[in-house]
């Protein structure tokens, strides 16, 4: 081989060594390769932030923290600056996605996009689709803050103080209610009272017991009277204390067994009354079915009151006048001037009287003996005037040629 073909082939190699680097370096560098005519493909973005703080070109995109493109440019707007991004063409984004810019503590941007759930047919964002997005606080910007803190911190512990001020009273408070070892607090008094008071209790619901429980108690603390009262239910009598009512104290067996009597006719006596109730129910219903015909009878009456009312004034009126009429006919029967009074007080009227009616009697019967007497003249007669009626011929042929009657 000759040294022409040996530098030949050395420039090859060299030159062949140089492509194949610039492409591993083009490949693997945060310059983007679409350029490239076997370049991954890509899509852009835009990415809508008030401030954009540490963002410049070439700044990363992540999804999840996986790199999925960079900023190509930034144009700045009137309200706010908008971020122009080449995403890798196989990772898409979606409309729900939230891009949020982080800045670490050297002043390095990242977008990130934070991922949710997709709705159902959910489709990824097209080419020039504009995201909305939100600039995450700078760790330093929080330690600024600190400063702006200072009235609040004094704030803080002017609250501090008033509340261990507050403290001090509520422990001075505490002590007066639970007390020293001198002297008993409030607290104490009050357990004391309410043990009383439980006591107190204890013994109601024995006597309680004692009267509904299944097997009654005999033996109990009697209690002592109060201003001079007759003992309580089930106690025994005390001396020298007054009778209820005038009657002597039921002992407390007695007045337990009575009571126990009671609760148990309860039960007969809540049946009879809803009984009666019903019963009453019934007379109700009976009460308001005869009020409505009642209201039957009476509407038309209402309607015609007017009427009535007038018909009763007249009646009234004509009751009035009769009244009077009566008054006065018992007033010509009073007079003994009149035919009815003298008829009534003198003895010899009534006389002549009766005397007229018993010939009138007498008269009567002998016109009804003639009566008797004339019938048969005038049965015959009518049969005479019945014959001539039927055949007068016979009347002319007799008096012409006169015979015996057949």
């Amino acid at each position: 081989m000759n040294e022409r073909q040996m530098q030949f082939r050395v420039g090859v190699v060299v030159f062949a060594t140089m492509i194949i680097g610039a492409l591993l370096a083009t490949l693997n560098s945060p310059l983007p390769t679409s350029w490239l005519p076997w370049g991954r493909l890509s899509y852009e973005i835009g990415i809508k932030l008030r401030e954009a703080p540490g963002v410049g070109p070439n700044t990363p995109v992540r999804k999840n923290g996986i790199l999925i493109g960079r900023v190509e440019s930034i144009v700045d707007e009137e309200d706010g600056v908008l971020l122009k991004a080449e995403i890798d063409g196989d990772r898409p984004l979606y409309p729900d996605y939230e891009p949020r810019v982080r800045t670490t503590v050297l002043g390095d941007a990242t977008i990130d996009f934070r991922t949710k759930p997709l709705r159902p047919g959910a489709q990824p964002v097209p080419d020039g689709y504009d995201f909305s997005g939100e600039v995450e606080p700078n760790p330093f910007d929080a330690i600024a803050n600190f400063a702006d803190l200072k009235d609040e911190f004094e704030s803080a512990a002017r609250s501090l103080g008033e509340a261990g001020a507050e403290v001090s009273k509520l422990a001075e408070r505490v002590n007066r209610a639970f007390g020293d070892e001198t002297e008993e607090g409030r607290v104490t008094r009050l357990l004391d009272t309410t043990e009383r008071a439980m006591n107190q209790f204890a013994q109601t619901m024995t006597s309680f017991n004692e009267i509904i429980g299944d097997q009654p108690i005999e033996a109990r603390q009697p209690v002592q009277p109060f201003n001079g009262q007759p003992p309580l239910i089930g106690q025994p009598p005390i001396e020298g204390a007054p009778p209820a009512n005038g009657q002597p104290p039921i002992e407390g067996p007695e007045m337990r067994r009575r009571l126990r009597q009671s609760l148990y006719e309860l039960p007969d006596a809540v049946r009879e009354a809803r009984i009666m109730m019903q019963e009453f129910r019934d007379t109700l219903e009976l009460a308001d079915k005869n009020l409505r015909n009642l209201e039957g009878f009476t509407g038309p009456l209402g309607e015609r009151g007017g009427e009535i009312a007038d018909s009763m004034v007249r009646a009234v009126e004509g009751l009035d006048r009769m009244v009077e009429d009566f008054s006065v006919l018992t007033q010509a029967i009073n007079n003994r001037e009149g035919t009815i009074g003298r008829l009534i007080y003198e003895p010899q009227v009534y006389e002549n009287l009766n005397r007229l009616m018993c010939n009138a009697n007498t008269v009567l019967e002998q016109i009804h003996q003639l009566a008797q007497r004339l019938r048969p003249i005038v049965e015959d007669a009518r049969i005479f005037m019945y014959k001539i009626a039927k055949e007068p011929g016979r009347l002319i042929s007799g008096a012409v040629d006169p015979s015996p009657i057949k």
